[in-house]
Parts: C-alpha cells; sequence; structure tokens
C-alpha cells in the first residue's frame, strides 16, 4: 500500500534524510523544484495546445476551455507566488527551471528578501543571479495592489503556504489566495494548496482551488480526506531524493496511513484450487431483515455469495422467510420468531447444527429494525459465534450503549461499518458533530482503539482503522455510491471475504476497494445513469477480475 505521512512525519523523513543519509537539504529543494517545474512545462504544452489536458487528468477543468491559439507556444508567462519558507524555496527553484525553458516568469515574494533564510534563501540569492540573465521579474509583495499590477498570466504557481500551516489564513494572505481563485489562468500548488491543513484536509479560512497539485516525496493525509479532494485538482506526487525505506519507516504505529491499491487486494484473496469445495470456500451467515427492510438480507447475501463465499446462509425473522425463499433460490435461507427469547434463538443454533459449526464468518445487522428484541438478538448470535463478524446498521444501533460489553468480548475480530451519523450515535455526539467533519482519520482511530473493533467508516473517502493506530484511505468509487443498500452490498462483500480467512483488518481494506470498484465501472459505462445496489452486486463478478 501506499504511504501517507501526517506533517510530523514528513518532517521527520526529512531531518533523517538529511541528517542520517546525508542529502543536503539544498539539494532536495533543488530536486522538489526541479521535478514540479517539469508538470509546469506539461500543464503549458497544454494550454499551448500539443498535449490533451486528458493525458494529464484535467478534463472538464474550466481553463481548458481559453483560446489556446492566441498563446504563443511554447514561451508564457507564468506568476510564481514564493512565502519564505521551504514551500516558498520550492517555487524559487521552479522560477528559474521554468525560466530556463524560456518562460517569462514573475516571481512576487511575500516577505522582505533578508526575512528569506536557510535553502529558500540560497535559492532567492541564485534565483537573483539568474535573472539578470533570463527573462525572470523579481518584486515584493506589499498590498494587495501588488497582485492587481501583475501582468496577464497563462500559468500562476503557488507556492506561499506549505504543510507547515497550522492556524487560520489571515490577512493579507487570504486577499492573495482570493486572488488568485479569481484568476483565469490555471493553478498549479506546490506540495499542498496554500491554505488547506496537510493532516485533516480542512480549509483554514481560505485555501486556493488548484487546478494542479504537485506533491513532494509522499502523499499527505489532507489532500485525500475532507476538502482536500475538492482544492487539489489533479494530484501527481513527485520523487525528490528521500529514499522510499525512510518514507515508509515513518509510516508505522500510531502515525501509519497509507492508501490501498489492487496490488495490496490483490495480495490478500485466497487462491483457488481444484479440490476446494463449498466449506473451503468460506460458508457465511447472515443474520438480517425485518418487515420493513426485507430486501437487505437478500444484498448482503448475494453479495458475500458472488465475492466467492462458497455457501451463504441467510438468517432472518419468520415473517419474511417466504420472501427471503423467492429471492436467495441459490441460497440457504433459515428464520426465527419475531418474538424469540434466547431460548429459541438457541434452538434457532441447534437446528443450524453444522452450518453454524462449519461457518467462517457472520454478518449482523442490515435491516433488523429497532424494536427491543434486537439487541438481545445482535448480543446473543454475536457471543455464541466465535469467528469474525461484521457489525454493520441496525446491529450498530443496537449496541450503541454497549461500549464495554463490546471491548470485553470483540477480541478484535469484529468489524464496525458506520457511516457518519452511526458514528456520531456510537461516540453520543449525534447533537454536536452529526457530519463528522473534524477529523474523519483520528475518528476512525478514535472509536477502533476506544471499542476494540476495527472500523470501517464510510463516506468519500472511507477509512479503515484498527485498534493499533493503523489507518489506511480507500482511494475508489465516486458518489454514485450513495444510494439505498450499497451499505448491505459492502457488508455482504466483507463477510464474504471473511469467510474465505481473510484477516478482519485487511477484509474491511479489500471489501470498500472493491464495491467502490463496482461503483467507479458503473460510472465508466453509464456516466448519466443512477447506480443501484442491485448494480453493484451485479457487477461484482467483473470487479474481482480485476484483482485475479
Amino acid at each position: 500500500m501506499t504511504p501517507v505521512l501526517c506533517a510530523a512525519s514528513m518532517r521527520r523523513a526529512d531531518q533523517i534524510t538529511i541528517e542520517q543519509i546525508g542529502i543536503p537539504g539544498f539539494t532536495l529543494m533543488e530536486s522538489a523544484g526541479r521535478e514540479a517545474a517539469e508538470v509546469a512545462q506539461e500543464m503549458i504544452e497544454v494550454i499551448c495546445g500539443s498535449e490533451s489536458d486528458a493525458d494529464l487528468g484535467w478534463s472538464g477543468r474550466d481553463w481548458t476551455e481559453k483560446d489556446t491559439l492566441a498563446i504563443p507556444a511554447p514561451s508564457a508567462h507564468i506568476v510564481c507566488l514564493c512565502g519564505k519558507g521551504n514551500n516558498g524555496g520550492d517555487g524559487l527553484v521552479m522560477a528559474r527551471y521554468l525560466s530556463g525553458y524560456g518562460h517569462q516568469v514573475t516571481v512576487l515574494l511575500f516577505a522582505q528578501k533578508a526575512e528569506y533564510s536557510g535553502d529558500a534563501a540560497l535559492n532567492l540569492g541564485i534565483l537573483e543571479k539568474v535573472a539578470e540573465k533570463q527573462s525572470i521579474s523579481i518584486t515584493t509583495f506589499s498590498d494587495i495592489s501588488s497582485l492587481s499590477a501583475l501582468p496577464p498570466s497563462d500559468l500562476v504557481i503557488d507556492a506561499l503556504v506549505g504543510t507547515g500551516l497550522n492556524s487560520t489564513i489571515r490577512q493579507p494572505l487570504s486577499d492573495v489566495i482570493s486572488w488568485v481563485n479569481a484568476q483565469t489562468a490555471p493553478v498549479l500548488s506546490v506540495d499542498i494548496p496554500s491554505g488547506l491543513s496537510s493532516d485533516s484536509g480542512k480549509v483554514l479560512g481560505a485555501a486556493v482551488h488548484a487546478h494542479v497539485t504537485v506533491t513532494l516525496a509522499s502523499l499527505k493525509p489532507g489532500l485525500l480526506i475532507e476538502d482536500g479532494p475538492d482544492y487539489v485538482g489533479a494530484l501527481h506526487v513527485v520523487d525528490i531524493g528521500i529514499p522510499p525505506f525512510v518514507i515508509d519507516s515513518n509510516c508505522q504505529g500510531a502515525d501509519e496511513i497509507r492508501v490501498s491499491n489492487v496490488s495490496f487486494v490483490r495480495s490478500c484473496l485466497p487462491e483457488k484450487t481444484r479440490k476446494d469445495h463449498k466449506y473451503s470456500h468460506g460458508p457465511t451467515l447472515v443474520v438480517a431483515g425485518s418487515a420493513t427492510f426485507p430486501g437487505a438480507p437478500v444484498l448482503a447475501s448475494l453479495a458475500a455469495a458472488k465475492v466467492g463465499s462458497g455457501y451463504v446462509v441467510c438468517m432472518g425473522p419468520a415473517n419474511i422467510r417466504t420472501l427471503l425463499e423467492e429471492k436467495l433460490t441459490e441460497i440457504t435461507v433459515e428464520s426465527w420468531e419475531t418474538s424469540s427469547d434466547s431460548a429459541a434463538l438457541q434452538d434457532l443454533i441447534d437446528r443450524l447444527d453444522s452450518r453454524w459449526k462449519k461457518a467462517k464468518s457472520m454478518l449482523v445487522g442490515p435491516g433488523l429494525g429497532r424494536d427491543k428484541n434486537v439487541t438481545q438478538l445482535v448480543k446473543f448470535m454475536l457471543t455464541s459465534f466465535p469467528g469474525p463478524s461484521v457489525v454493520d446498521a441496525d446491529a450498530l444501533y443496537a449496541l450503541r450503549n454497549e461500549q464495554e460489553w463490546v471491548r470485553a468480548n470483540s477480541f478484535g475480530r469484529w468489524i464496525f461499518t458506520p457511516h457518519d451519523g452511526e458514528y456520531a450515535r456510537l461516540q453520543g455526539s449525534e447533537a454536536k458533530n452529526p457530519d463528522m467533519r473534524q477529523d474523519r482519520i483520528e475518528a476512525a482511530r478514535v472509536l477502533a482503539k476506544e471499542w476494540n473493533v476495527i472500523v470501517l467508516l464510510k463516506g468519500q473517502p472511507s477509512i479503515v482503522a484498527n485498534p493499533t493506530g493503523q489507518v489506511v484511505i480507500n482511494p475508489t468509487g465516486n458518489p454514485s455510491v450513495g444510494t439505498a443498500g450499497s451499505g448491505d452490498v459492502l457488508s455482504g462483500i466483507i463477510a464474504g471475504l471473511l469467510a474465505q480467512g481473510v484477516a478482519p483488518f485487511q477484509s474491511a481494506i479489500c471489501g470498500i476497494h472493491i464495491a467502490g470498484t463496482t461503483a467507479d465501472l458503473f460510472v465508466e459505462e453509464h456516466a448519466s445513469g443512477t447506480l443501484m445496489a442491485g448494480d453493484i452486486v451485479q457487477l461484482l463478478p467483473r470487479a474481482m477480475a480485476l484483482y485475479r
């Protein structure tokens, strides 16, 4: 999986590279500026019409509609906005390289020259010497009128504030950001759009809307979560010389954040042999459904089967058994009396006999409803079943006040799959934080640790966390997946993977990755269509084929 470094971890990686590996900070800044300048050059080629915007993932951006024929290729005018920190230093290196490519570059400094220090000051000195011979203009920002005086640009480079930002953007920088966002020229942000939190993805007062973001050495959480995806545009990760093992070593333990990928999912899926049979493929129990929500167990059971579970037993209340038998002709159906007590539930388990004993995973919750018997049912099933379980939907509601009971009984083998509202209910914060907008990564970590469970916090993006602090961000999926029943399908997928021997943490990671892939497949083929939960089930075989 791809490492993601928070601001503190990125600083440690820089420090180790400089102090222990022996690569000077000046060299890292030089590499960062050069690599970012190459991406900027690609943008200019798009602007000039010699390359396709689709090649760089910019299709649909408003700026691509400008009259490219009016721009004399290959030369362009570039405005480079440079703060006094290392982010500004990267911008100064970019200005030098872009001038060398034949472009006219205007550099606007957002501090007095004497305020620049370290590697940024060294690069400012170099740039001043180069400017005497090349088409580079260097001026210092005084007030907003400094921006109004700039000549029209073909590209704006945002190197104002980097990943070290931890407070709200204030004047005059907020006005500068507003000016950037008002430009018709495309904007390239270095490392992260100025004003966006590197860790939380929250806009800190104001933030640059970039068309392209060139992030250095590693992904950052803020690029991927919360407001981040709406501000980064097309995202490019460039190598600046930090050894990969340094990046990876700083993505461990309590700070570990990664992005899942196809290779990881492929490595987790079990290999099937000629000797396999329905029980070796993983029997799955689905405990779900009510008269109000009879479709939930259908979707979950079919998803478990489609993802590879060789034998699925769907257990629902007696009042929907006939419907389940009609819809699930290839799946075994069992039922319990809606007024059942513990003795009746034990009788059900006794009737299941070998199927209960052979089951490798259980899903409990989708569509169960919220009457007084559901909590008893959920707790009985979870404590009776010794294997790993997915706890979803109404089962989460049933356990909302049972944190200590969950901690004592889960043993890290249960997977909770809340959306933001269910998360807030579990944490007792419905009124204060219904949308879960503070810090989704930390939120998932806290729930996993406090409840001693695997957590899949659903959303865009979905986040998986375990009690030790490991976090994985899911990169697949799109807004179309936010449709009724999609959560039932997702929980069925995860239960089906669990049944095949995939570990709980890995099952949650793989399950949401696969589910997201089905949504992406649907959008590729039906751009204007409406995704329904049943479509996800039907697309699962095609999605699974991509991982084989």
